[in-house]
């Protein structure tokens, strides 16, 4: 019986190559499970002069260790996915975004966007029409000649609500002072005017009495000597005394309280920016956050009208020592818009 015998070659070059590479495997495998990725650096930043719905902002990655970035700017709106994209938000509201970068670390802002600023047009300041001075009891006229008005809403002074809806009208002021008259048409409050009207107190009638007693003629000259010797004096006194009870009449006073329950009543629609106004020296005001940042007082309005809270923990009012009207004012203060809360 004849016996074959099978030879088999085996090439050690390939056993030890196969041995290498199933051994860097092991090894690569093993770091990529116990190696852990530092996301502590994942940030970015936001990069626009404003955010309104007319801009568009540019959102920058920081962290230079990147390699993927994935943008998310909410619902329905297209994911990007640079280390540096921009988008222009075409709605006003609080947006979150989002990156997500090496597919592992994430950081997420939140961005409030609000409508363009709109310019004064001075154009479209009404006209008002009324007297320098008027008293107390006398029926006065107020009106407006503006071409473009349609509808107008008068506030003379001295209520905290509107006191006409016509192209004129007639008022009848009860206590003296220096009133504030405010007047906007087409419903358009940026454009506003104020001007301000003397009240003079009422004129009383005097009556003379008749003398029933003698007086001898050389009694009759010397008094009137000793009369018209101080008679300059005595007026200038009389029109100095009479300057200051104007003055004291004339003069504004609200306090802090009085103003921040106003800002509350405005922010719930229960009383109109027209009647807080009147405190003000001029209508459109400077307003300061606890940060220094300037705001006019129209900008404020808007941040504090419909809100869901108003939290003010503080007014600084800075008046004019003369009427006592209010010059600038510097607010702390937060507003709550659904769930999150904003610091002015």
């Amino acid at each position: 019986m004849i016996h074959k015998r099978i030879k088999t070659h085996f090439d050690k070059n390939v056993f030890i190559s196969f041995l290498v590479l199933v051994i860097f495997g092991l090894g690569l495998l093993s770091f990529r499970l116990n190696s852990k990725v530092d996301c502590s650096n994942v940030d970015f930043e936001m990069i626009a002069e404003s955010y309104t719905t007319a801009d568009l902002i540019e959102f920058k990655s920081i962290d230079p260790s990147g390699v993927e970035w994935e943008w998310d700017f909410g619902k329905d709106i297209p994911k990007k996915y640079r280390s540096n994209v921009v988008h222009q938000f075409t709605k006003e509201g609080t947006y979150t975004v989002s990156l997500k970068m090496n597919g592992q670390c994430g950081v997420t802002k939140q961005i409030e966007i609000s409508k363009p600023k709109d310019l004064i047009v001075p154009e479209l300041i009404p006209n008002i029409i009324l007297p320098e001075y008027v008293r107390v009891g006398q029926e006065v006229e107020f009106s407006n000649d503006s071409e473009f008005a349609e509808s107008w809403q008068w506030s003379f002074g001295e209520s905290m609500t509107i006191d006409g809806n016509n192209r004129k009208e007639k008022y009848v002021y009860k206590s003296p002072g220096e009133k504030t008259v405010l007047l906007v048409v087409n419903g358009d409050r940026r454009h506003e005017a104020k001007q301000r009207i003397t009240v003079l107190p009422e004129k009383k009638s005097r009556k003379r009495r008749a003398s029933i007693t003698r007086v001898d003629p050389i009694e009759t000259v010397l008094q009137d000597q000793i009369r018209d010797k101080p008679k300059a004096e005595d007026k200038a006194a009389a029109d100095a005394e009479q300057r200051k009870k104007e003055e004291v009449a004339n003069r504004i006073e609200v306090s802090n309280d009085d103003m921040q329950q106003m800002f509350i009543s405005y922010s719930g629609r229960n009383l109109d920016d027209i009647s807080i106004r009147k405190y003000f020296c001029y209508s459109n005001i400077p307003v300061f956050n606890k940060t220094g940042n300037r705001f006019t007082v129209s900008q404020f309005f808007k941040e504090i009208r419909d809100v869901n809270k108003l939290e003010i923990k503080s007014i600084k009012m800075i008046k004019d020592k003369k009427t006592g009207c209010v010059k600038s004012m510097t607010i702390d203060m937060r507003t709550k818009k659904g769930l999150f809360w904003k610091t002015f």
